[in-house]
């Protein structure tokens, strides 16, 4: 088993501070922490809280978002609720291992309880989870050749792995190793589809879109019934399992299925580090640039709703692709080091996901548009959703995303930091104090910012004996910086890496100053997108909110334009005009529309001949007709319900 390049620090360890804890104070005071009062699935009555309720995913998905959001909060209420989910699990295993409801007997989500538990481990040291890793694993082990993973665990039977290098380090159990190896045998080749991505069409080209919904209609009742079905049935044949998940139709479902993707991206680096094989480790990045060829859009990832749909910014990007696509990248950076990989993370993080939420996290989207001007209800060209999948609710098209959604942004603040074993790693930027060990000796340092929203970050030492270490910083993608050790320059550093060796010292202080020029970035369609550093910059719309039903804050609402949407900035020798900046204060919801902390105005111009189509915006024209120029006020990404974000490239006459 290959080390880890950075070492994760329990979540318990990260005290978020200034805005990101308000996020996750507005996420619990939201969804997460009402959730079991709203929506019957994670109720008392869930199957894996001994009700007969749900019994599949939903509540493991839960899981892995409360637990490390009760860790980073130390909130007395999540914390009971989180114990709560935590003892009936670990009450529901069985002598021989196997544990959940067991009338059902998927093995998918089961590893997603295993993961939920990994960050619950590492902030609370429970005795009682290793033991019980332990024997489901060694039960999986020794059953996973009678009865394989099935379609859905065929496509993620490596989201175990996580867990499987916890306890392989705790207990040096030589079958995980062997498990490793059967998990890849039986899952979808994903190594030779990442390798070599085949589906390069959107959808429609291989599944006509009427008849896979057809299907759809007729599959969907029967699995609900067999879902809340309470009758405990026997295992599988093995041969009939091979032979499902061998069908073409199937098989192709699952390789397309954004949010699949979004977790076997990191598959190759996971089986990489458990077997010893760093040849793999180059695999994911290649993926990535394949998929945003075909699939990218400007927020970083691939439209999928929920099969890949091609670069049309009008497409949609599923929440559970979010948040998934971010736990893959925080592995990959923690497993191989790649400050790539931050990169990425930031701007999935700061933009696509406050953006499929509303700024007080009571309501989300099920799909996202990053050309959205409106979230409605109105008939959209999405492939696999219903009418209602980009309007912001409870459970809007379906459940998935509702139980999910919890793990964005806990997870992302609590890989903030690091260790190495040199020292310390702060390879995402965000307002918080981090107290760690440093062999053997206790450590703190305060990380003070408004980054993304500003340039300037400080990390301060603020506990702890004199310390010899190497601290590694990241300048990001798109800026250059200059870092300060105690008001003396180390210089002026492009984006990248940099390590600072010191003899570290209660009230030290590492300041980072960087530049983020607004830059223009091409897209897979040829359009272009403005970035500031790591924020994505979208146009502002005038947003006019309306109710659909249920009581606010937790209500179904869409939102439409209340002017035009179809303009674009002006290029000026490649770069946009740009007539000023605006900063205000972070405001108590971070991501306010109404209230963003900054504002940039450039110079563009209305497109006569952009039209609306389907009630989406339409794919730009090849040749743009500019009407007059006009000022353009641009906002961060994730400070909108409605926006446009890709447009056509339109130089200055």
């Amino acid at each position: 088993m290959i080390a880890r390049f950075f070492y994760k620090i329990p979540c318990s360890a990260i005290t978020p501070e200034g805005y990101m804890r308000r996020q996750l104070e507005l996420q619990a005071a939201g969804l997460t922490g009402n959730i079991s009062s709203l929506w019957e699935d994670l109720s008392d009555n869930s199957g894996w809280l001994g009700g007969r309720g749900e019994s599949w995913e939903r509540g493991p998905y839960f899981m892995d978002g409360l637990l490390p959001l009760a860790a980073l909060l130390q909130d007395e209420n999540l914390e009971k609720q989180a114990l709560m989910w935590v003892n009936a699990v670990i009450a529901s295993q069985r002598e021989d291992g196997f544990f959940g409801p067991p009338w059902n007997r998927d093995w998918w989500p089961r590893l997603v309880v295993l993961k939920a538990l990994v960050s619950y481990y590492g902030a609370t040291g429970d005795p009682r989870v290793i033991p019980f890793m332990e024997r489901f694993l060694r039960y999986f082990y020794e059953h996973v050749d009678r009865e394989p993973p099935y379609f859905w665990a065929a496509a993620r039977a490596l989201e175990a792995g996580e867990a499987i290098e916890l306890v392989y380090r705790e207990t040096g159990g030589e079958y995980l190793p062997a498990l490793v190896h059967k998990l890849k045998e039986y899952m979808y080749d994903w190594f030779a589809c990442l390798g070599n991505f085949p589906y390069r069409q959107p959808m429609t080209a291989y599944i006509n879109r009427t008849i896979l919904n057809f299907l759809k209609n007729l599959a969907e009742p029967v699995d609900e019934l067999l879902k809340k079905r309470r009758k405990i049935r026997p295992p599988r044949p093995k041969d009939k399992i091979l032979k499902f998940n061998g069908h073409k139709i199937v098989r192709l479902l699952s390789l397309t299925h954004g949010v699949n993707i979004a977790m076997a991206l990191k598959y190759p680096v996971t089986y990489g580090m458990l077997t010893g094989r760093k040849e793999y480790y180059p695999l994911p990045r290649r993926s990535y640039e394949q998929l945003m060829k075909y699939h990218g859009t400007a927020a970083g990832l691939w439209t999928a709703d929920e099969h890949l749909s091609g670069p049309n910014p009008a497409n949609g990007i599923e929440l559970c692709a979010v948040v998934e696509l971010m736990y893959s990248l925080e592995e990959l950076l923690s497993i191989t080091g790649d400050p790539a990989y931050a990169d990425l993370l930031e701007l999935v993080a700061y933009n696509a996901l406050p953006a499929t939420f509303t700024p007080d996290m009571c309501c989300h989207q099920y799909v996202q548009q990053v050309n959205q001007i409106a979230a409605n209800v109105k008939r959209r060209q999405f492939y696999d959703t219903k009418s209602d999948a980009n309007v912001y609710g409870l459970e809007p098209n379906y459940g998935c995303c509702t139980a999910n959604m919890h793990q964005g942004f806990p997870k992302f603040a609590a890989n903030a930091c690091y260790q190495t074993a040199q020292g310390l790693a702060f390879m995402l930027y965000l307002p918080c104090t981090v107290r760690t060990e440093y062999r053997g000796r206790p450590l703190a340092f305060r990380v003070s910012t408004e980054y993304p929203f500003r340039e300037q970050i400080k990390i301060e030492m603020i506990e702890g004996p004199e310390s010899d270490l190497d601290m590694t910083l990241r300048i990001p993608a798109l800026t250059s910086g200059e870092i300060f050790y105690n008001g003396v320059s180390e210089g002026p550093h492009p984006a990248g890496l940099y390590t600072l060796q010191k003899n570290f010292r209660k009230g030290d202080l590492v300041e980072i100053n960087l530049e983020a020029p607004v830059t223009v970035c091409a897209n897979p369609d040829g359009s272009i997108s403005l970035r500031k550093g790591s924020l994505l910059l979208a146009l502002r719309l005038k947003e006019i909110y309306q109710p659909l039903k249920g009581r606010e804050p937790f209500n179904y609402r869409q939102y439409i334009s209340g002017g035009a949407w179809n303009y674009a900035p002006l290029l000026r020798e490649g770069k946009a005009v740009v007539l000023g900046e605006k900063t205000a204060a972070v405001p108590p919801m971070p991501f306010d529309p109404d209230a963003p902390p900054l504002i940039v105005t450039v110079k563009g111009v209305k497109v006569l001949n952009w039209k609306e189509k389907q009630h989406s915006a339409g794919p730009y024209p090849t040749r743009p007709e500019p009407g007059t120029p006009v000022n353009l006020e641009m906002v961060p990404y994730g400070c909108t319900n409605i926006r446009m974000a890709q447009f056509p490239i339109i130089k200055e006459a």
